[in-house]
């Protein structure tokens, strides 16, 4: 058993290594571009508000 559990921490090592060395490399290190979404522009209100149309709506 903790022959296994040392072979797990070699392996875990070796990656560790090699994530290290990415990140060193800046592969990691560069993030996306975002990309922008088109929304569509709210149209105007045109008509008059009333008070009693506003509570009738609550």
């Amino acid at each position: 058993m903790v022959i296994v559990l040392k072979e797990e921490i070699d392996e875990l090592k070796r990656e560790l290594k090699i994530f290290k060395a990415a990140v060193g490399n800046g592969m990691l290190a560069s993030k996306p571009k975002q990309q922008t979404m088109d929304m569509p522009k709210p149209k105007a209100f045109k008509r008059a508000r009333s008070a009693s149309e506003v509570d009738n709506f609550l």
